[in-house]
């Protein structure tokens, strides 16, 4: 049975014309000149315009085969430069410009970055051609096309190279299995810094449909309102965005019927979600997709529909992508039997050629199999369900994913035990709202101060990365093997993180904010809150600080940032920054 089964599982085989990414947008051009390539709250261009403008850029980029990176700022410039970039035969490294500046230093440094581009002006770091990477890896004709840093196990950011051809299968096999052409309209919600925008971008030129660009995936107003106005019919997001998304807005029937296809990623698609999918865009197809950024965005999927939700108590992982398969390993890396868990490992076109600089985690990571071929071992652990279909389990290190970003556990450690020398475990605490939160616990008799422990994290690590609840405590439990007992320290966060600070004082202060503490408790879901309250104890998440920080701005004419909004934390602080800044606002207005 084994070999049957997975001969048939792993029988993916199609053939692709070779082609590079920027050669599909000349080629839309060609096609499609005037139709609308992107469209963004403040302009839209055309095909034609597009590839002028990204070739008009390129002549100014010297070198080939060069890491040239760009500020992922989100707007139409940005995509020009990716365009840019590869059409003068370099690969782009997109930096996050909310990146803490160590964090982007050390990707400029380790990947050797020749130029940088941030909005329209060009900075050259290095005059010095570099050595191009993996060239022997590369198949003839083909050439490095992008370099995604993602989240490393130890901390350090580990650079992904993706060649073209790899990419290029991904986005074949999703135009044609979707069925995409010119009248699709993609909705850009992903981070630039993140895969999944990979597909957004040039999935849509690859179709020669129309790309809408979101300032944020988190404004669930502006996403709404680029929906009611525009005929969206492909949605990617990771599953938290949708689930939100939908608790969130009232959409037009018309706005859920224009949507054909439902693309969920990065995290697991619990069947509450997918249910609530299926219930409120019943003319689209739905998928769960999985895989890694070491494998071309994707390499697994499953289509959720009516007739199938109900098959299991979880939504698969689903079966392999074309030219891609999909493995399940021993320990020892031979194949495991049917139903038993063990490490998900990937082969096929799909597969990177490995990290940037670091050939040690390369060959750790990623290996030739002598049955197999060259594999990706995915640090996933999983199991067969069916001769058909894989399930997820979980991860097999440190390495989480929250909200679809993958965090390292081990780093958050890292960043806090630099400044403040004690025994720290850091973990996550998985809630069935699919809100997972990261627990910071670290082993001292006093606490320390969380507005100083805050305001060093938020310095070295992103804002999805930051700790949602922080505590002490005197020793560490530990379980009959002397290892630290992870389930009682998530049973005493999860206690903590249900507590409610008592509210008997809660109205002396300003006067401004009953309305502030109105909107806190309906975007936080509470029941009451207090002014020495800590949104960081209450687990306040991303996605919800975007909220507060848009109702600031909307009924109060303030404006906080986001690390703003995270450092102050209690109630009490946020309160006086607002009304100090109104007070300020009122003197000069009135020429004080």
């Amino acid at each position: 049975m084994e070999k049957d089964y997975l001969a048939e599982y792993n029988n993916t085989m199609t053939k692709y014309f070779p082609t590079k990414i920027h050669e599909v947008l000349a080629n839309a051009s060609r096609k499609f000149g005037e139709y609308i390539a992107i469209k963004d709250s403040a302009e839209q261009i055309t095909y034609n315009e597009l590839y002028s403008r990204a070739s008009s850029l390129a002549q100014k980029i010297s070198g080939t085969s060069q890491p040239v990176a760009f500020m992922a700022h989100r707007e139409i410039e940005t995509i020009i430069q990716m365009y840019a970039i590869l059409i003068s035969g370099n690969y782009f490294i997109p930096i996050d410009p909310d990146s803490p500046s160590a964090k982007t230093e050390h990707v400029l440094e380790h990947a050797n970055v020749r130029y940088l581009l941030d909005g329209h002006s060009m900075k050259e770091l290095h005059a010095d051609e570099v050595t191009v990477p993996f060239h022997e890896k590369l198949e003839a004709g083909d050439d490095i096309a992008y370099v995604m840093f993602t989240s490393g196990s130890t901390g350090v950011p580990k650079g992904v190279v993706e060649s073209h051809y790899q990419v290029m299968n991904t986005l074949f096999d999703m135009k044609n299995r979707m069925e995409l052409d010119t009248q699709d309209g993609f909705l850009c919600l992903a981070s630039f810094c993140f895969d999944l925008s990979i597909f957004d971008i040039f999935g849509a030129a690859l179709s020669g449909g129309t790309l809408y660009l979101v300032r944020d995936q988190r404004d669930f107003d502006e996403v709404q309102s680029v929906m009611e106005h525009n005929k969206i019919t492909v949605w990617n997001s990771v599953p938290s965005v949708m689930e939100y998304f939908l608790r969130e807005v009232v959409l037009s029937q018309d706005a859920k019927n224009n949507l054909k296809v439902c693309l969920m990623s990065g995290d697991f698609v619990s069947k509450e979600v997918a249910t609530r999918v299926l219930q409120n865009f019943s003319a689209a197809k739905v998928y769960s997709l999985g895989g890694a950024t070491e494998c071309s965005i994707w390499s697994i999927l499953y289509e959720i529909n009516q007739a199938n939700i109900n098959d299991y108590s979880f939504i698969p992982y689903g079966y392999p992508m074309k030219n891609q398969t999909v493995w399940i390993l021993t320990d020892e890396y031979t194949l495991q039997e049917f139903g038993s868990e063990g490490q998900i490992a990937i082969g096929g076109n799909g597969v990177a050629l490995g990290y940037l600089n670091d050939h040690k985690k390369t060959k750790e990571t990623f290996i030739y199999h002598e049955t197999l071929g060259y594999l990706y071992l995915t640090g996933d652990i999983g199991q067969f369900v069916s001769p058909h279909h894989v399930k997820f389990i979980g991860r097999q290190d440190s390495r989480a994913k929250v909200n679809g970003y993958r965090v390292s556990l081990n780093q958050i450690a890292n960043q806090f035990q630099k400044v403040f020398d004690f025994k720290t475990k850091v973990l996550l605490m998985k809630q069935e709202d699919s809100k997972d939160k990261i627990v910071l616990v670290y082993e001292k008799d006093v606490p320390l101060d969380n507005t100083e422990i805050k305001n060093h994290l938020s310095a070295s690590l992103a804002l999805y990365e930051l700790p949602n609840v922080i505590f002490n405590i005197s020793e560490f439990p530990l379980t009959s093997n002397g290892k630290i007992d992870s389930k009682k320290l998530l049973d005493l966060a999860a206690e903590r993180h249900g507590f409610m600070t008592d509210t008997s004082d809660s109205d002396h202060l300003t006067g401004l904010p009953s309305e502030f503490r109105t909107m806190l408790i309906d975007v936080l879901s509470l029941n009451t809150i207090s002014e020495k309250d800590s949104l960081f104890d209450l687990g306040v998440d991303s996605i919800q600080l975007v909220k507060i920080k848009n109702w600031i701005e909307e009924n109060e004419g303030i404006v906080l940032s986001l690390v703003d909004i995270y450092t102050l934390d209690e109630v009490e602080k946020i309160e006086e920054k607002i009304y100090g800044k109104l007070l300020a606002k009122d003197a000069k207005q009135h020429g004080f």
